[in-house]
């Protein structure tokens, strides 16, 4: 069988590991393959450590037609706490042929220090896990170690003002309209509004196809914030006609960005958080970044109440 240096690449770009709060590591990519006339059949991975040598975890995967008609196979992984740097290596198998790729995985040391973008008690009703919509993503990898954010009324017990209904209103929430603040200090590198707030929740968009001519569209209106050393923030989802700052203006940490709205491809009210290597939210690699959350610093899971 040739062995082909085969045209196979690693999404997001930069793979980096996210920690548990029981030390543990998760990892998580899509390798991607070019069309071929071939059937890929087989996907072998390995991983190696580097601070502890030798061979790590290994696997065997069958690629399924589904996978073969995306041309990608995801690939996740849970990693001892002892795990710091290391490498993957994939060989994916033709009929007659096979490419062979290796990438590094390592951990990331973050710069900066971060604060929610929301004061008071947060929800957070989506994490990162292995499993959730934010890890899977694929066209907007880098929203990969992101959360979505919801504000509780002042005794942290309750979203909705009123009573529940099967007809709420994006108005309902008690955190709608609230104030988006800056987690750091930064400059402001995009700032985009204009774009409507849908005004139901679980209401999507009439055109559709406006979406998914240029995926950009569905964060709806959002600030960029370049906090230096590499390390840039993307809040999403703001309130239409909230977004307060404008593209290289400088801003403090809390400063107030805009207002939590329920704008572009959203199924209700809610920020969104992810931190990213590069600027471009369509090509960049996410980060796993912890926040500064009650004396501590952490990245929270999906349920957990918390505050900065």
């Amino acid at each position: 069988m040739e062995n082909v240096n085969a045209p196979l690449k690693s999404v997001p770009q930069r793979l980096f590991m996210s920690k548990l709060p029981n030390g543990e590591k998760e990892f998580f990519c899509f390798i991607c393959f070019e069309e071929t006339r071939e059937q890929a059949k087989q996907l072998s991975w390995r991983i190696t450590s580097t601070n502890t040598g030798g061979s790590l975890l290994n696997g065997e995967y069958f690629i399924t037609d589904k996978q073969r008609e995306k041309h990608r196979i995801p690939l996740s992984v849970s990693l001892p706490p002892e795990f710091e740097d290391g490498e993957l290596a994939v060989d994916l198998d033709f009929s007659s042929h096979h490419g062979t790729r290796t990438w590094k995985i390592l951990s990331y040391q973050q710069k900066g220090k971060f604060r929610l973008p929301l004061d008071g008690q947060v929800l957070i009703v989506t994490g990162h896990r292995i499993g959730e919509a934010h890890r899977s993503a694929f066209q907007f990898s880098s929203q990969q170690f992101g959360w979505d954010l919801l504000p509780l009324q002042n005794d942290g017990l309750r979203l909705i003002k009123d009573s529940f209904s099967e007809d709420l209103s994006a108005q309902d929430f008690e955190g709608f309209g609230q104030a988006v603040l800056a987690p750091a200090d930064g400059i402001v590198v995009k700032a985009a509004d204009g774009a409507p707030d849908l005004e139901h929740v679980g209401q999507l968009p009439e055109n559709v196809e406006y979406y998914l001519e240029d995926a950009s569209r569905a964060v709806g209106n959002y600030v960029i914030l370049d906090h230096g050393n590499q390390e840039w923030s993307f809040l999403a989802h703001l309130r239409s006609g909230s977004v307060q700052v404008s593209d290289g203006q400088e801003v403090k940490v809390s400063d107030k960005l805009g207002e939590m709205g329920n704008s572009g491809f959203s199924s209700g009210p809610h920020v969104h958080l992810h931190f990213m290597d590069s600027a471009s939210i369509l090509s960049a690699s996410p980060l796993p970044i912890e926040l500064n959350l009650e004396g501590g610093t952490y990245a929270p899971q999906a349920g957990e109440i918390t505050s900065s």
